[in-house]
């Protein structure tokens, strides 16, 4: 394998990282360990993983965190939450190159582990997050497509919502009552690029707590929710929900996680997004299933 021969090379991915978002390894560590081809890697990022997966690269990852992933991976050792509880003596005996994960890392760091930190929180930050996944991996140019589609997608989108008068009000409910997605927040960039206007989009918080009262009357015209949340029907059934406009008009629709994840999936979300809020602008494609 290759090593940084100079402190040009370091100084070269150390300034990728910040522009990912990553935080670099403490003085004296090269920006990406000492191989700049990792072969064994440990994602506890579910982005990052799904990255690696459409790169056609999952045959590098040896170890993934607890919760869903994608069918390239399954089987792989799980090693923890990727927020909450690891179990780092699993993650080291899986001997990874490369440790990606959310947040600092600081217990990996500190056995001697390799560490990119994720921080992506939008649209921007996710093309990046692809180009420089791909880069540590040693296959930049396997970016290049997935990114030229995803700018192309996000383009098209904007092409037909741009210009809307009427934006439908949105509350999006991340799983339970209240709980939902603010100014700041990935999901509050794709509902206001498919062309709605964000409940809480007046929060400066990413993840504000809503009070019930406050959700019945504003009224929102389209309620988006988490697969995992409640059903359609226990939601209707709410206390003082029965007039909301959203509920009224059956405008209460599924999302998977996927749709609001920082991986090029949340595109997905956001066509999803603007054809439920503007179906008129794709009176000719097939609108998505409310089930």
């Amino acid at each position: 394998m290759m090593k940084w021969r100079s402190s040009t090379y370091a100084a070269i991915a150390t300034l990728s990282l910040f522009v990912l978002g990553m935080k670099p390894p403490a003085d004296g560590d090269t920006a990406v360990g000492k191989q700049t081809r990792p072969e064994r890697i440990v994602s506890l990022c579910l982005p990052v993983t799904e990255i690696i997966c459409q790169l056609e690269m999952q045959d590098r990852i040896v170890g993934i965190c607890d919760g869903g992933c994608p069918e390239k991976v399954k089987g792989r050792p799980k090693v923890g939450k990727a927020f909450g509880t690891l179990n780092v003596e699993s993650v080291i005996a899986l001997k990874p190159d490369l440790v990606f994960c959310w947040g600092e890392g600081k217990v990996l760091r500190e056995k001697g582990l390799n560490v990119c930190s994720i921080h992506t929180r939008d649209l921007d930050g996710v093309i990046s997050l692809v180009v420089e996944v791909a880069g540590l991996l040693g296959e930049k140019k396997l970016a290049e497509p997935v990114t030229a589609s995803m700018r192309e997608r996000i383009a098209g989108i904007r092409e037909k919502t741009q210009s809307v008068k009427e934006k439908p009000l949105v509350y999006f409910e991340a799983g339970s009552l209240g709980k939902t997605r603010g100014a700041g927040s990935l999901t509050h960039e794709l509902v206001e690029k498919a062309g709605g206007m964000n409940l809480a989009g007046k929060e400066n918080i990413s993840f504000p707590l809503l009070s019930n009262e406050f959700i019945i009357v504003s009224n929102p015209d389209i309620i988006l929710v988490e697969d995992y949340g409640e059903s359609n029907e226990k939601i209707a059934a709410r206390s003082g929900w029965g007039n909301v406009k959203a509920v009224r008009n059956n405008k209460i629709f599924r999302c998977p996680t996927s749709y609001t994840n920082y991986a090029p999936g949340c595109l997905d979300g956001l066509e999803q997004f603007s054809r439920w809020f503007h179906p008129d602008l794709f009176k000719k494609e097939p609108l998505p299933k409310n089930d």
